[in-house]
């Protein structure tokens, strides 16, 4: 698993990660073996490729948090995608960002579960998935343009989108689940590599989701 913490909110944020931990790290002791914060200010791609790719000593999985990810030079952000894509059974990666993402970085977002913090002024891409499951698809589309507004790019909001149908499309049945993660699949293809403008290619998405549901 993959998380992406996006937002100022420091103490929500620090208050996830706790629970993250909780979760993962069930044994005291693992906290000192199986866990590493690092920091992606100075962080070179060779530190980074060796802690994601170190063996859990105590628990199952280790646990590897980066904060100011938006910081990653690129090199090592081509190490983070090359590892995030390719579904690690043996690590979970918490990324932190306070600022824009950009380039590859919106890639390695694709992967994540997105989560928020300290966005109170307005909606979240979260808000936008209800919107979803309530067929609201005029009122889902306009919070979309609110995100673009802010600067928000699809990239960031696919991981929210893959997870949403990963938790809320099993329901509609196996037929209209695979429907649903074809559409996926097609809009992050349009994003990366067609000549589709990304946004088009998102509010594309959301309408299929939507009929899904019907």
């Amino acid at each position: 698993m993959v998380y992406l913490l996006l937002g100022e909110n420091i103490q929500a944020k620090d208050i996830q990660i706790s629970q993250i931990k909780a979760g993962l790290l069930i044994k005291p002791e693992s906290v000192h073996f199986d866990f590493e914060s690092l920091d992606a200010h100075h962080l070179s791609s060779a530190n980074l490729k060796k802690s994601l790719l170190a063996i859990p000593m105590i628990c199952s999985k280790r646990l590897v948090l980066v904060r100011h990810v938006q910081k990653l030079k690129n090199d090592a952000i081509s190490v983070l995608l090359a590892f995030v894509s390719n579904s690690p059974q043996h690590c979970d990666v918490i990324l932190d960002a306070s600022g824009e993402l950009k380039g590859q970085l919106q890639d390695v977002a694709s992967y994540a579960k997105v989560l928020t913090f300290g966005l109170k002024q307005g909606p979240n891409i979260f808000d936008m998935t209800k919107l979803i499951s309530l067929k609201k698809t005029a009122e889902a589309l306009k919070m979309l343009h609110g995100f673009y507004n802010q600067g928000m790019y699809p990239l960031q909001m696919m991981g929210a989108l893959v997870w949403y149908w990963g938790k809320e499309g099993k329901a509609l049945g196996p037929q209209r689940f695979e429907k649903g993660l074809k559409a996926l699949e097609e809009a992050d293809l349009n994003i990366k590599r067609s000549r589709f403008l990304p946004e088009y290619a998102l509010e594309k998405l959301i309408v299929e989701l939507v009929e899904l549901q019907r």
